[in-house]
């Protein structure tokens, strides 16, 4: 252990760390699977507006993921990150189970897509808050030579969210037969939310202690009133915010365009038929979660830096195949196994942001310091997929090529972070 800490163990922490991140996980991703089904439900059936509306709404969440970053930043940096944790929870079940009960479009007409606008802020704004402390207590809570491999381990809990997620919804859609489940068996999705809910609550309210890094900080009159002035008055820490926000501008946009772009680029290219294409998105979503957790293990003897850089420049060899395949094949088996090798080594990468946002900062400031870094990046790093299909459609001959080049972009962002950033492993946290 690290002078000056407390012996503890990282499972007082992980728990409930993890399943917070998985609520977040849970959420995000079962408003992407819904959105073809609530297009008609919030939008006139006819209106052709009804699946950007929905798009539109959707991206308000990630949009408003900053504001809950600074707040539930700045909250978790004044009374602890534990307490931070719970009401970022809270915030982000209520509004998600709320969502459910939303009266339809032709029910109130022009109000319901307001309502849903109105909760999806909320969730993002929840969503943000709770990321900015889990990811912070887990690092603070573990040795210094095995932060990489926890920070990937409460990284999954995304992954598994996502899965979770997907399962759910492959079970309603059999259980429910179809013309009910539009009409109201989507509800469930949002009411079950409740269940993670629940369990996040108790387990963080009964199972998880405070950092002891943040308590000691406090006890020696460190926590700051203002932690994001401090963060913009400092050129070095602005600089280490920046740095971050690059990074998570990439991952984000790597992230849309390989685990939340394979629904659609299977889905329109029409290799594939539901259910096969849920069944590709779970298996490269079950190699991501192993990516999460191999990514960050293997940061903590290479380097958060040298991680970083492998696991993009094997991405971008990966992605030159990997698109062609996807995007034409119809055979099942050859494309999961090629989804699921880019899912592992793209977006598995986000095993290290934990450890690669936390450790640059020092603990007066690293709630608010990470939930900046992570959340913004989502503002700019969301519009990769928008941006591609704007250029190109997923049926045209020139597609796998674009899609190649827009993943490889992405990557060069992320590795350019890493090239600008000092290497973090074995520091002492301060």
């Amino acid at each position: 252990m690290e002078a000056n800490q407390k012996k503890i163990n990282p499972w007082d922490v992980y728990p409930g760390a993890f399943i917070g991140w998985m609520v977040d996980g849970f959420d995000l991703s079962m408003m992407f699977l819904l959105i073809p089904i609530l297009a008609p439900q919030f939008f006139p059936k006819e209106s052709a507006f009804a699946i950007i509306g929905v798009w539109s709404i959707y991206t308000i969440t990630l949009v408003c993921r900053p504001l809950g970053g600074i707040l539930f930043g700045i909250l978790g940096d004044k009374i602890g990150r534990r307490k931070a944790i719970f009401a970022a929870v809270a915030g982000l079940g209520i509004s998600v189970f709320v969502t459910g009960f939303l009266p339809n479009y032709h029910s109130i007409g022009v109000w319901a897509p307001i309502l849903l606008t109105f909760l999806r802020i909320l969730t993002g704004i929840f969503a943000g808050g709770e990321y900015s402390n889990s990811a912070v207590i887990i690092v603070e809570s573990a040795e210094k030579n095995k932060r990489g491999r926890w920070g990937g381990a409460i990284q999954a809990g995304y992954a598994v969210g996502f899965l979770i997620a997907a399962i759910l919804f492959l079970f309603l859609h059999y259980a429910i037969p179809k013309e009910s489940f539009a009409n109201y068996g989507w509800r469930w999705m949002f009411w079950s939310s409740i269940v993670l809910t629940v369990v996040a609550l108790l387990v963080v309210r009964y199972r998880m202690i405070e950092s002891v890094r943040w308590e000691k900080a406090k006890e020696e009159g460190k926590t700051k009133k203002m932690p994001l002035i401090e963060i913009l008055k400092s050129g070095t820490t602005l600089k280490e915010v920046l740095t971050g926000i690059l990074f998570m501008v990439g991952m984000s946009w790597i992230y849309g365009l390989t685990l939340g772009f394979f629904p659609t680029v299977l889905a329109l290219g029409k290799q594939f038929v539901f259910p096969q294409t849920l069944y590709v998105v779970i298996i490269a979503l079950t190699a991501a979660v192993i990516g999460y957790l191999s990514s960050g293990f293997v940061s903590d003897y290479i380097g958060r830096r040298r991680t970083v850089i492998t696991f993009s420049l094997i991405a971008i060899i990966i992605s030159l195949f990997a698109t062609q395949i996807i995007s034409k094949t119809t055979n099942f088996t050859y494309c999961a196994v090629f989804a699921s090798i880019l899912g592992f080594f793209s977006a598995g990468l986000y095993g290290v942001t934990p450890t690669y946002l936390s450790e640059r900062f020092s603990t007066h400031i690293r709630s608010t310091a990470v939930g900046i870094s992570f959340n913004f990046g989502f503002i700019f790093g969301n519009w990769g997929t928008a941006i591609l299909l704007f250029f190109t459609k997923i049926t045209y001959p020139n597609f796998p090529i674009m899609w190649s080049a827009f993943i490889i972009f992405g990557e060069v962002l992320v590795m350019l972070s890493a090239l600008l950033s000092k290497e973090t492993k074995d520091i002492e946290l301060h």
